[in-house]
């Protein structure tokens, strides 16, 4: 299910995720009530969702989503890369992060990603939280290995590729 509220892009993410035969879009929502209600039809395994709609904030939404279903996959899709925003929704237990500016070809990733279970997080919002300076005091405590496994993460490394990369 894709919650944005401009139509533009709803249609250009049906039309990227319609290229793979093993992606269905279920639903459009262009605002919060709407994609509420669509959720408790319509049931989707994923919910693509911008954080600015009308209606109401991306977290509430995050909220009700997981209380309506709890093992959705919630991929966040905006144009917003502030570290706050991330870390806010992250709190909120997103699935997974894209920035509107990359290539389609990450959407249909980061899709089937979250399909398989994992979570997919581009490559520019892991580097964005890995240098912002309101998590440094938290990157300080974490070891060589922690950072090391947060990079093979932002190249979108699945856990059994990273295992393998570590020698886990």
């Amino acid at each position: 299910m894709v919650a944005d509220d401009h139509p533009l892009v709803r249609s250009g993410v049906r039309a990227t995720l319609s290229q793979s035969d093993e992606i269905t879009v279920v639903a459009e929502a262009h605002d919060f009530k709407e994609a509420v209600d669509l959720l408790g039809k319509m049931k989707p395994d994923i919910l693509l969702l911008d954080v600015e709609m009308p209606g109401g904030k991306a977290e509430n939404l995050i909220v009700t989503a997981r209380e309506m279903q709890p093992n959705i996959k919630i991929l966040i899709l905006t144009s917003h890369a502030e570290a706050a925003t991330i870390r806010a929704l992250m709190k909120a237990k997103i699935s997974g992060y894209l920035l509107k500016d990359e290539a389609p070809e990450h959407l249909l990733q980061a899709v089937r990603v979250l399909g398989s279970g994992a979570t997919w997080f581009s490559q520019g919002v892991m580097e964005k939280m890995l240098n912002s300076t309101d998590v440094e005091d938290e990157l300080v405590a974490l070891s060589p290995r922690e950072k090391q496994i947060l990079r093979l993460l932002a190249q979108a490394k699945d856990n059994a590729t990273i295992a393998d990369e570590l020698s886990l």
